[in-house]
């Protein structure tokens, strides 16, 4: 009932703004007091499109012009092939409008703009899904999703992403839902445009409450911002798990962190600073002995020099070597007098600012970033966008950078209608990275459903538990018996507290213990599919294209397509660019191919 009440406000705003924005452009309505009566989007698009088409035909072929005796109604106001509801709310709106939504919401510009631009998206843009969301099939959040995610759709593409949500299975979450929207806009409508739009409105907003927190949001082009991300987080866990490899020449030997807050605090600690450094509790051990040092260590930085990382450290290292030797000399006397002070067992505590590493090797171990692109675009012959191990599209150029920087590449195979990956076999209880890197693909996130975990972050859980003792018995490492969770949801189900299991191919069904059941599906994949049709119409035009015919028209003395001869010396004229002549055989072209060899080339098109 929530649902639908919110349902039927996007439906009263955009109605209200509509009438507005009519009669505000002074459009004739034949009939006063009804409705204002006009073509759909998707009806709109077609008379645009085959205007288009035949922009040279005459102009009672133009779509505001129908055909004599035929009576069409008036195309969408204001309708431009590349416009976008953004767009036209924004152009079309009145201040004084917008300031009486605002006062009848209760909210604040912004936010009308937001639902007013919502509604007409659902309303007009996507009436198809739109009134699947009514009949229950989504839930509000899908369509606040799915109006986000288009509102920089062009008019021309709307009617296509409404006919693929008319026909999307209505998954469980909301998340995997996002991910295939975000990657079939990505197939209709071109990336790099879309990217460049982001970049020029790259901006940072910050939302303060009451309570004393605020909200800091970036908003721009995905690459940047996905590295950025990445870099903090790899920082933060090496911190986290105490991993002072990558720290080796800023802290002195024996120091051990010593700090316990989560992640996320490290990640917003490190995020605040003006550069990406952090100050972190660390113990200090005499590597010799043993012994830890337990005098408090002040550090002599002058006030009026702002400190340094390095000028910190150096700080650091003398006291703590003064330190140690204080201890020394204190624990020789004590033992001389036959006691030591249960003080000096203690650790001592001191903080140190540790700046993140940036050198190569270590992002390339700690922050890697796991793309997936379709082989044609691999290969140059095709635009489609690759995507990060979130789902998330980026643009094919961009792809192909990323990929050529790789140091380890895995084939994924995939279903051609769906897009999804299909398969990947392991005969051990370990992962193999190829089958880890597969999964990642598939699933993207933790499949409990909510946990927006990045599956390159989880484990891979064993739906059926292997068998140690027997291995052939059950719980193989194979695909339709792997799946990733987050480190605390893995723990809760080896804790009893739910269950899970793969009733079918790519479904799984959590039983919790209050005897709820619910179903999370992996979510198709519309580039993948996409790229299966490439393949399929690759295979349609070769067939088209095959070697030319042989016909009885030809010379008598012209070698048939394919004749191969012996000779040194070329036996006759050299085939050029469409015309016909002798190529010289190579390994190449043919690995079983014979010194001075000639091939006859009819000069027919290549089959691709």
């Amino acid at each position: 009932m929530s649902d639908q009440a919110q349902l039927w406000a996007l439906d009263v705003s955009a109605e209200l703004f509509f009438n507005e924005t009519v009669e505000n452009l002074r459009l004739h309505n034949p009939h006063p007091g009804q409705p204002y009566a006009h073509a759909t989007i998707a009806e709109t698009v077609r008379r645009f499109q085959r205007d288009r088409r035949s922009s040279g035909a005459a102009k009672s072929k133009n779509p505001e012009n129908p055909k004599k005796g035929k009576r069409q109604l008036p195309s969408f106001p204001r309708f431009r092939l590349d416009q976008t509801f953004y767009g036209w709310v924004h152009e079309l709106s009145q201040a004084e409008d917008i300031a009486e939504f605002t006062a009848v919401l209760g909210t604040t510009t912004a936010r009308a703009y937001s639902q007013i631009t919502s509604a007409m998206i659902l309303l007009h843009g996507l009436p198809k899904f739109f009134a699947r969301c009514l009949a229950g099939e989504f839930t509000i959040e899908h369509a606040h999703a799915t109006a986000h995610a288009c509102r920089d759709i062009k008019f021309e593409n709307l009617p296509l992403i409404d006919d693929y949500l008319a026909d999307r299975r209505a998954d469980i979450t909301l998340e995997t839902f996002k991910k295939s929207l975000g990657m079939k806009i990505a197939v209709v409508e071109p990336l790099e445009e879309r990217v460049e739009e982001a970049s020029k409105r790259r901006r940072v907003d910050i939302t303060t409450t009451a309570d004393g927190t605020a909200f800091l949001t970036l908003a721009g082009p995905a690459p940047e911002l996905q590295a950025c991300y990445l870099r903090i987080a790899a920082f933060a866990r090496a911190i986290r798990s105490g991993n002072i490899a990558a720290f080796s020449d800023q802290l002195a030997p024996g120091t051990e962190i010593d700090d316990d807050r989560g992640i996320d605090a490290l990640m917003f600690d490190i995020l605040t600073r003006t550069i990406p450094q952090l100050s972190i509790q660390v113990t200090a051990t005499d590597t010799t002995t043993g012994e830890t040092s337990t005098h408090d260590i002040p550090l002599d930085v002058p006030a009026e020099q702002p400190p340094s990382p390095a000028s910190v450290i150096n700080a650091v290292n003398e006291r703590i070597t003064e330190a140690g030797d204080a201890s020394a000399s204190a624990a020789a006397a004590a033992t001389a007098c036959g006691s030591i002070s249960e003080a000096d067992e203690e650790a001592s505590r001191v903080e140190v600012a540790l700046t993140m590493p940036t050198h190569e090797q270590w992002l390339g171990s700690q922050a890697k970033m796991i793309t997936t692109v379709p082989f044609l675009t691999l290969a140059g012959s095709s635009e489609l966008p690759g995507t990060f191990s979130d789902g998330s599209p980026i643009p094919a150029d961009t792809a192909r950078r990323v990929a050529r920087h790789a140091k380890s590449w895995t084939r994924i195979l995939t279903d051609p209608a769906s897009g999804t990956p299909v398969d990947a076999k392991a005969t051990t209880y370990q992962i193999p990275e190829s089958v880890r890197q597969t999964l990642i693909a598939k699933w993207q996130a933790c499949t409990i459903p909510g946990c927006t975990r990045r599956a390159e972050s989880t484990e891979i859980d064993h739906i059926v538990p292997f068998d140690h003792d027997h291995p052939a018995e059950g719980g193989l490492t194979r695909f339709g018996n792997l799946h990733p969770l987050c480190k605390l949801h893995h723990q809760a189900k080896t804790d009893r507290k739910y269950s899970v299991r793969m009733n079918r191919a790519g479904f799984l069904q959590y039983v919790f213990r209050h005897g709820m059941r619910t179903e999370v599906a992996a979510g198709d994949h519309p580039i993948n599919a996409a790229h299966a049709k490439m393949f399929v119409e690759m295979q349609r035009q070769a067939a088209r294209t095959s070697d030319p015919p042989k016909t009885k028209t030809r010379a008598a003395d012209e070698p048939w397509h394919g004749d191969k001869r012996i000779s040194q010396e070329c036996p006759g004229p050299l085939a050029a660019d469409g015309q016909a002549g002798w190529v010289k055989n190579t390994s190449m072209l043919n690995d079983r191919a014979k010194e001075n060899e000639w091939i006859w080339d009819a000069g027919g098109p290549p089959p691709f």
